[in-house]
């Protein structure tokens, strides 16, 4: 599957569809086609299958795939609250040296596949597309056998965290990342490590938009390593596998009578939660980090249009800092056609995920956390 999936999407098609539905202007008005399709329910359906409604729920997003034990490290299970009081689970895994260790590592899944924090079995998503297995776990040992004490956290409506809908991409789990720092401040051996933080995806985005509104939590950080996070206006709106048919307006309406039905049955109370496509987007947040940033990227799959969308992403990481400090940045993209070490095997959004744990990947990663977090 995995072979025929990543040639699907590099035959020559993409080319013609890229011709075909060029990129539209920002604010571009719907067209008829798009009015049909948001009338037949294209953006119901993105609105609340795919992105409020949490469908993900069930046996394979609550079950751990794997635990630290089953890599050879000691854990410890933790509970904590985000900022609206859900309650989200967490493994702690302290590092080789114990708290002696002053380098911890706090790293985050994605959303809408059904993943936690161990990763996920190989499965389908709407009963079609692919979702290649990811083991996050190895990833922590990683950073566990480089000295690192590890967090990593389940999102609300994964794992083992608390059933509390809407879900927002971001929007509204800023809230556990939020959380997730509280927690790590408010402990005596972890309150003064300087911070890896490796959120991907959503949780990429709650950990970028939770920087933007509470800076004050993230005075320890002195690194960001992701990937697969994403400018949603392009993702939903602007890509040409959607056919021309995406449009931001349209989408924004569908977003926000969801989210009016969600404030009706008193599920949304915290202030400043606007579901748009805007507010979703790691774009928005991006000027605010401060710190390096590196940002290794799938390239060409079909979930979202990372070639149009990382590189827009990447120039706002520290766009108001020095040329200097902004060159510490690296924006790396992952395909079947890069050159090692970002050469992987097809074009499967999971290996984006897995990269940072990949012998090449590895190498990649803590030679630049190396740099700032010695």
């Amino acid at each position: 599957m995995h072979s025929i999936f990543g040639c699907f999407a590099g035959c020559c098609w993409e080319g013609s569809l890229k011709a075909c539905f060029p990129p539209k202007a920002s604010g571009s008005k719907p067209t008829a086609a798009q009015k049909v399709a948001h009338y037949l329910g294209m953006n119901k359906f993105l609105a609340t299958t795919v992105i409020m409604d949490a469908t993900w729920e069930g046996e394979l997003v609550t079950k751990m795939v794997r635990t630290p034990k089953d890599h050879g490290m000691l854990y410890e299970e933790v509970r904590l609250k985000a900022l609206d009081g859900c309650q989200i689970a967490a493994w702690y895994i302290p590092s080789k040296e114990g708290s002696v260790s002053k380098k911890l590592a706090i790293v985050g899944h994605q959303s809408w596949a059904k993943a936690n924090k161990s990763g996920c079995v190989f499965h389908y998503r709407h009963g079609k597309v692919p979702v290649e297995a990811i083991d996050y776990v190895k990833l922590h040992r990683v950073l566990y056998d480089a000295g690192y004490q590890v967090i990593e956290y389940d999102l609300r409506n994964h794992g083992d965290s608390e059933r509390r809908l809407p879900a927002g991409w971001g929007e509204i789990e800023f809230m556990d990342a939020a959380g997730v720092m509280d927690w790590v401040n408010a402990q005596p051996t972890l309150k003064d490590c300087k911070v890896a933080l490796l959120p991907f995806c959503v949780s990429g985005v709650a950990f970028l938009k939770a920087n933007s509104v509470c800076p004050e939590k993230f005075k320890k950080v002195a690194a960001w390593a992701t990937t697969n996070i994403f400018h949603t206006p392009i993702m939903f709106a602007d890509r040409p596998y959607i056919l021309g048919l995406g449009n931001e307006e349209l989408l924004n309406e569908a977003l926000q009578e969801n989210q009016a039905k969600y404030e009706k049955e008193g599920k949304i109370q915290a202030k400043d939660i606007s579901i748009t496509l805007e507010r979703m987007s790691a774009k928005k947040y991006a000027k605010d980090v401060k710190v390096p940033v590196l940002y290794c990227d799938k390239l060409h799959e079909l979930q979202d249009y990372h070639e149009r969308g990382a590189p827009e992403i990447f120039a706002e990481f520290g766009k108001d800092l020095d040329e200097a400090s902004r060159k510490r940045n690296e924006l790396h993209f992952l395909g079947p056609h890069q050159d090692p070490p970002f050469k992987t095997q097809g074009r499967n959004r999971s290996e984006g995920y897995n990269f940072y744990q990949s012998a090449e990947g590895s190498k990649v990663l803590l030679s630049f956390l190396g740099k700032y977090i010695p």
